[in-house]
């Protein structure tokens, strides 16, 4: 799509004097076209939802000020006089006026697409060095220091606004038909994020000064070790998600710590997708899945919470070939492909539905799955694929 096409599809969310004159210049930067074309309007209830907590935040911050309890402390002042000259103690009402929302919740927004991390620092880096990036995210003024971009992540967090602005995402793209409704997979998945954190670090809970008694928490009591390989690992969380399947795009997410199996995941992450998309959980009928999840439990799961199948292949840890009595099949081996009398991998043709089997060829004869270099004596294929074919329930 063309930079005109993408301009013309939507007015610009942010003020013309916001965008440089030669804003096209820059197009080929990953935050340049977001910034300008994205329904930033969406996330106005979270704004309004953010101005109300600031106050009380703020009006709590000034609550807990000890400047404000040293006059009261320096004379003896009765209730009433207090109440008369509380004026006196506390600082008025009124007052400049707070940041903007937008351009914060667009500079953490924006920051992932300058491939760095999230974080208050990272962010508040990029905003104070970059004048660009700043501007497309709204900034026309001086730069607000690091504490206001860490109260303003502070107060998103706490108060699950993050949450809720994913939320109105997806929801737009539902609307926007982005995302569709009606289907009838979803796929679920995990990935990890390296935390920010040391594993098992403690921090107190009290002010005592030196060592005390006193309770103490983990700084990040949702990680864990996750290991890729017998030589690679991180300190890490694990991300469960259930994406669209023609979209490609998340729906809902669980977060785990990073030792968490795969497959004790998927029972939480199915919970919380049905209770966010319950008319999009109605219509599954299957939930599709790498073999890490093919379990009984996995499946009774996915059966009891959506009434719908999972999906997924079959998964050859701690399984073992199983012999059966098929004729012509010696056994099963544990990746669920049967193995003829002469030793040899049957390919699967087909499925006869109405009798409930599945349908495998010979590798050796059969014209349109011979292998070469495959032999077999007649007399085994005699027993075993006569006339090509074997069927297995």
């Amino acid at each position: 799509m063309t930079i005109s096409i993408l301009t013309q599809t939507r007015d610009f969310s942010i003020q013309q004097n916001l965008i440089p004159r030669n804003w096209q210049d820059y197009a080929d930067i990953p935050f340049v076209i977001p910034s300008m074309c994205f329904p930033w309007e969406i996330f106005n209830p979270i704004e309004r939802e953010y101005y109300t907590l600031l106050y009380l935040h703020l009006k709590n911050e000034r609550a807990h000020d000890p400047s404000n309890e040293i006059q009261p402390a320096l004379f003896s002042i009765t209730e009433e006089e207090d109440k008369s000259a509380s004026s006196l103690f506390h600082l008025p009402s009124t007052g400049r006026k707070p940041h903007p929302f937008m351009p914060f919740f667009r500079a953490f927004e924006l920051a992932s697409l300058q491939y760095i991390e999230v974080m208050v620092e990272s962010v508040y880096l990029q905003v104070k060095s970059n004048p660009l990036f700043a501007t497309m995210c709204g900034f026309t003024e001086k730069i607000p220091s690091y504490r206001s971009f860490a109260r303003f992540d502070q107060i998103m967090t706490t108060n699950g606004l993050w949450e809720k602005a994913r939320l109105l995402v997806v929801e737009y793209n539902k609307g926007e038909g982005v995302v569709e409704t009606n289907e009838e997979a979803a796929a679920v998945d995990t990935s990890h994020i390296e935390a920010e954190a040391t594993l098992n670090k403690t921090r107190k809970t009290c002010s005592c000064e030196g060592d005390c008694d006193c309770p103490k928490v983990l700084t990040d009591d949702n990680v864990g070790v996750m290991r890729k390989s017998n030589a690679v690992s991180y300190i890490a969380h694990k991300l469960s998600m259930v994406c669209g399947v023609r979209s490609g795009l998340p729906l809902t997410r669980e977060v785990f710590k990073g030792n968490t199996p795969d497959g004790k995941t998927l029972e939480p992450t199915l919970e919380t997708f049905k209770a966010e998309h319950p008319e999009m959980a109605e219509q599954l009928s299957f939930i599709l899945a790498d073999g890490i999840y093919q379990t009984p439990e996995n499946q009774k799961v996915t059966k009891d919470v959506l009434q719908a199948k999972l999906v997924a292949p079959i998964n050859p840890r701690n399984r073992k070939d199983k012999p059966t009595t098929a004729r012509g099949i010696e056994k099963i081996n544990r990746y669920g492909t049967p193995i003829c009398i002469s030793g040899h991998k049957m390919e699967l043709r087909g499925s006869d539905r109405a009798k409930g089997q599945y349908i495998y060829t010979c590798p050796v004869f059969h014209p349109n799955a011979k292998q070469e270099g495959l032999t077999c004596p007649l007399a085994n294929h005699a027993e075993c694929c006569n006339p090509h074919f074997a069927r297995l329930k």
